[in-house]
């Protein structure tokens, strides 16, 4: 499924504590093409940056003879809120990401590196009682060419959190794209849960599936589960084709496990490292008409994980 959407929340010292459910960083689509949690979010303090980087070692396709593919993923985005008051405001993002994805013996193109601009906006309400709402809306565009036409993907999201106890919410809400002759839209349900006080979890449909144990206010060791390649099925354009393949549509998509060291000091600095395994996936190629497509599966391999951001 291809998501590419933004998450936009309030968080005031006193009003909005009970409010966050901080996703994972290794989340199925936190970071990926604008799509954040927004934790960072303070009235004092308007500006974020933050960054992750995945490297996957080289995996053997299933049929041998197609040779093996390198994966590799780095994104990062500047986020600017603006305040309206108390339970209102509105929250700019710009941000870049590359996917590589070397593969020598790709039958239908030649291209190994893709790279996305991606802006949104995105307005959040705290106006009603327990309620955490969400509206989002924004774009993607291959930045070496800067055709929406070929490139583009636009996206949009409704997301309610409600805050059913001081230990657990339950999220509920819909997201969807359309672009480069795909679209796809799916349902958002699921809770995250503070069970000790020390450990809790987020089970939430189809973003995050995590559980983090705290050793203090300032370091945590998380497990979590992983996807690669962007969200499910989102569609890219290469462009450097084979075999009279011109300009074919192509998405990759893989399943993985992490476990990530993570340091955060105040509401300044986070930082998390680690790494885990890719339980192998594929990547599956279209025609420029979005046509007769094909899937090429590849196999597990270990991977890297560093994540980044800093508030100010």
């Amino acid at each position: 499924m291809r998501f590419i959407f933004s998450l936009f929340a309030i968080s005031t010292a006193a009003v909005y504590a009970n409010e966050i459910a901080e996703l994972s960083p290794a989340a199925a689509y936190t970071y990926d093409y604008g799509f954040s949690d927004y934790h960072f979010i303070d009235p004092d303090r308007p500006w974020h940056v933050e960054g992750r980087s995945r490297y996957v070692a080289p995996a053997q396709f299933k049929k041998s003879r197609r040779g093996h593919e390198n994966y590799f993923d780095t994104d990062a985005a500047i986020y600017y809120t603006q305040f309206f008051n108390d339970e209102n405001s509105l929250t700019y993002e710009l941000g870049y990401d590359l996917l590589r994805f070397k593969w020598k013996k790709n039958p239908r193109f030649s291209q190994s590196n893709f790279n996305y601009l991606n802006a949104s906006l995105g307005y959040v309400s705290n106006k009603l009682e327990r309620w955490r709402w969400i509206i989002n809306a924004g774009v993607s565009v291959d930045a070496a060419h800067l055709n929406f036409g070929k490139t583009g993907v636009g996206h949009g999201m409704l997301w309610g959190r409600y805050h059913f106890a001081d230990c657990c919410g339950v999220h509920v809400g819909m997201a969807g794209w359309y672009g480069i002759l795909n679209g796809r839209g799916l349902p958002i349900i699921g809770f995250d849960w503070q069970f000790r006080e020390k450990w809790s979890a987020n089970v939430i449909f189809p973003i995050d599936y995590s559980i983090k144990y705290a050793f203090s206010d300032n370091w945590s060791l998380e497990a979590a589960y992983a996807g690669l390649g962007g969200p499910y099925k989102y569609p890219r354009r290469a462009y450097n084709h084979r075999h009279g393949n011109h300009d074919p549509i192509f998405s990759v998509h893989s399943k993985g496990a992490v476990l990530l060291l993570k340091y955060k000091f105040e509401h300044l600095l986070r930082v998390s490292l680690g790494g885990g395994w890719n339980f192998g996936g594929w990547i599956y190629i279209k025609n420029n008409h979005n046509h007769h497509g094909k899937y090429f599966n590849y196999k597990s391999a270990p991977y890297a994980q560093a994540n980044a951001e800093m508030t100010f």
